[in-house]
């Protein structure tokens, strides 16, 4: 058996779990399978929200990886599919090129296109404006909204501009499409539209699993990913109401 290749794999695997917004101890516990299915002597791995490092003994020896994780975002397909590879590799104790395969074509498989994403983006957004009481009309706008903001976040994210600093922006843009929506009268509620599309840029998942792991006995990942959450969250805020204040200062409403 080749225990770079195991290495190589089972880290690559646990990467993009990390990358696609898994929970560490998840994550941990699919690397753990992997490396079990192969027969070696013992193994140990530690995940966080910016690394993965496993630790294999075989015949004696140890051998070891670090991988970064330098970017996160949210794909729970593929999350679900590679813990789903973990338990089928597990059972079936194929071979590691094998699995290497099948690790590629579930990377092919999971990529979303942009149109989709973007579509997706504005139902999220108009879908809770009318859960906060909007009528058709800011139910249309945060369509559009949601649309526009996905669609700035993710050039931005292409630039490696830092997370914090795309949800101000975002946050900002969230604001003055709302505005301008009020302006030419065709909304005339504006804190309802604005409550809806900002909910596309609250980091729902990261504090989600900020408790699961901190229930889990993850303390590192868990307050990391609270702090996360948190940073998001207030970004987000700077921007949609920095505009807000300026707004009022020039005699809105």
């Amino acid at each position: 058996m080749n225990i770079n290749k195991l290495l190589k794999f089972s880290s690559d695997a646990g990467k993009l779990m990390l990358q696609s917004g898994g929970e560490t101890y998840r994550v941990e516990e699919t690397v753990s399978r992997i490396c079990q299915s192969f027969d070696v002597d013992e193994v140990e791995v530690f995940a966080s929200p910016t690394a993965v490092m496993i630790s294999i003994s075989f015949n004696g020896e140890i051998h070891s990886i670090v991988k970064r994780i330098n970017s996160r975002g949210i794909d729970l397909n593929m999350v679900h599919n590679i813990n789903s590879l973990s338990r089928e590799i597990y059972q079936n104790r194929p071979s590691i090129d094998v699995c290497e395969e099948k690790l590629k074509d579930i990377c092919r498989s999971n990529s979303y296109s942009l149109s989709k994403t973007l579509f997706f983006a504005g139902v999220s957004t108009s879908t809770f404006t009318i859960l906060f009481n909007g009528g058709i009309r800011e139910f249309l706008c945060a369509f559009f909204i949601g649309v526009l903001t996905k669609l700035v976040s993710t050039n931005l994210e292409k630039s490696n501009l830092n997370d914090f600093f795309i949800n101000i922006i975002c946050g900002g843009l969230v604001a003055i499409s709302s505005i301008v929506c009020l302006h030419f009268g065709i909304i005339k509620d504006l804190d309802k539209l604005i409550a809806g599309s900002i909910m596309l840029l609250v980091p729902g998942l990261a504090l989600t699993n900020s408790i699961r792991d901190l229930l889990e006995g993850q303390l590192v990942s868990g307050l990391t990913r609270a702090a996360e959450a948190f940073f998001v969250g207030l970004s987000a805020a700077i921007g949609t109401g920095s505009i807000l204040h300026i707004y009022l200062r020039l005699g809105g409403f």
